[in-house]
């Protein structure tokens, strides 16, 4: 497959798209594939959401759902906490209240730090970056960041809930 210049989607050309296995996003008009996520990935998820349901209802937790945040702006976090007035229109508009990336092999860090800057430019109070071989997590709101070693809690105040290393990792080998 050769490289060229791809041209920029409309939301409607990317929700035309037929689908693939993996995880799509559109940042800018510019598509973003990510191949399927392994098991330690998905098991990291379902942890997090797990821990986030014993302080929060369960319908404001998400495993991988989408988000408008503008036109040309389509994010998917691997898990979210929506507003409890969050916005619907066929998908969530706007970002959530938090956004929980769990970094992996298909992410660059030039897209990581793009989708943290929509997040927040579009109404996230918090963004996570889990990062699992570390089990460390970068957490960013407002104009500040914090690193949360790998084995150090997290308190997020907001939402009511301690983030310990446990759930940073999956059972066995993280890959």
């Amino acid at each position: 497959m050769g490289m060229g210049v791809s041209a920029l989607l409309t939301d409607e050309e990317f929700l035309g798209l037929p689908d693939a296995p993996g995880k799509r996003e559109l940042l800018d008009g510019k598509l973003i594939e990510l191949p399927p996520a392994k098991y330690f990935h998905s098991e990291m998820a379902k942890r997090l959401a797990c821990l986030l349901e014993t302080v929060l209802q369960q319908s404001r937790v998400w495993i991988e759902t989408a988000y408008r945040l503008t036109s040309g702006r389509w994010l998917t976090p691997d898990v979210s906490v929506s507003w409890p007035d969050q916005r619907v229109e066929g998908w969530f508009q706007d970002a959530p209240m938090v956004a929980i990336e769990i970094a992996s092999r298909g992410n660059t860090p030039d897209e990581i730090d793009n989708k943290v800057a929509m997040y927040l430019e579009h109404g996230a109070a918090e963004v996570w970056i889990v990062y699992p071989s570390t089990r460390s997590i970068m957490v960013f709101w407002g104009g500040s960041a914090l690193r949360v070693p790998g084995d150090a809690d997290y308190r997020c105040d907001s939402l009511g809930v301690t983030v310990t290393p446990e759930y940073r990792t999956a059972a066995g080998p993280v890959q």
